[in-house]
Formats: C-alpha cells, structure tokens, sequence
C-alpha cells in the first residue's frame, strides 16, 4: 500500500498554506462527508455554516488522511473551553485495516488535549467503533433519542450532550449487543409507563 499522509487543515491554514489548496481539502471532505451523513437532516448548511468557519476562528479542525491525492479518511474535531468532541470520523472501509483510523484518533487526542473526547454515534452504526472504543477504555454514557433524528437514537460516548437528555448509564463500551438490550428494555418501560399515563388521564378524565 502507498504511503499515508496526515494533513492537519487548521495547521495549514496557519501556516499560510495556498488557500486554493487548502479549500480543495475541504471541499473534497465535504463530498466524502455527504456520503457518509446522508441520514443526518441538513448536515451541507452545518459543514458550511459551522465546522468551516471554525477552521478559520480556532474552535474546529479536520484532519485528513491521504493516499496519493485520495482521501481516505478524516476525523472533524470541536475544541472550546466548554467542549472536546469528535464530531464526524470515518474512514473508507477499503482502508480500514491499515490503521488509518488509529492514527486519525491519536491526532484527534492530541489536538483535543484529552483521551476521552465526547463523541455521538448512531445506535445502529456503534459496532463500528467497538474495536478502537475498547482499545481507549472509552465508555458509554447515554443515550440520546430525537437528538438529530426521530427514527435512530445517538449513543453518547465520555459524557453528555445535553443536560435535559435522559441519563441511561449503559455497560462497558465493548458490550455492545447489551447495550442495545438495555436500550430496549429501557423504550419499553418507558412506553409502558406513557400508555398507563394515558389510561388514567382517560379514566379521570370526568
């Protein structure tokens, strides 16, 4: 396999990189980004609105990831004094026993000053990170429902993204099919718990 490099844009643009270079970069993530978000509502207007002219303030980095001239992976990352957090990660699935992921993680860690970055992940793709959240000790901390969809739930990883979320303390991240399960079981009381609700709201209702 031909060599991996590693552009970090926030240093690039700091270092008075060709800008036309450097918008290329970016707008090559955004394409690759599109395929991978295509269930997040409205995620263009965020790239554009947000994470770009956060690369130019100080409060956001990518890190990309290359082969030749193809990117294969990138890592978006937030970093303010209120919150460190992975914001998008991926790396193509063709490339994904080559470390590329390892490697984009361990910058993100040093960019962010922190092992344990917040991170949100879809409840259907989180074994997709099972092997690197076990290998970081990350852990599972809440899980989040109608938080960017109303069909899937996000898991929350080394902390919470909203104090108004229901706090699901869940087990260890490298038990994924009992996470699900505890998910579940927790939907279910909680529907239980609405349909008594309502049936007393109706039997009382005079």
């Amino acid at each position: 396999m031909s060599k991996i490099e590693i552009h970090d844009i926030k240093e690039l643009i700091e270092s008075n990189y060709p800008p036309s270079i450097v918008k290329k970069m970016i707008n090559e993530v955004l394409i690759l980004s599109m395929q991978v978000k295509t269930d997040y509502p409205d995620y263009r207007n965020w790239f554009t609105t947000i994470q770009v002219p956060g690369l130019y303030d100080g409060t956001r980095n990518i890190i990309v990831a290359h082969i030749k001239d193809r990117i294969v992976g990138f890592v978006s990352l937030k970093k303010t004094a209120e919150e460190k957090k992975i914001c998008t990660f991926y790396v193509e699935k063709n490339f994904r026993k080559n470390k590329i992921g390892t490697i984009l993680v361990e910058k993100a860690i040093e960019y962010l000053e922190t092992e344990r970055p917040l991170i949100t992940i879809p409840l259907n793709k989180l074994h997709e990170f099972t092997k690197i959240g076990e290998k970081l000790n990350w852990e599972i901390t809440d899980i989040v429902e109608n938080l960017y969809r109303t069909d899937i739930p996000e898991v929350i990883v080394n902390g919470y993204q909203t104090q108004n979320s229901e706090n699901i303390i869940l087990p260890a991240y490298d038990s994924i099919p009992e996470t699900v399960k505890q998910y579940r079981i927790h939907r279910i009381k909680k529907y239980i718990n609405q349909l008594k609700n309502y049936i007393y709201r109706l039997e009382n209702k005079n």
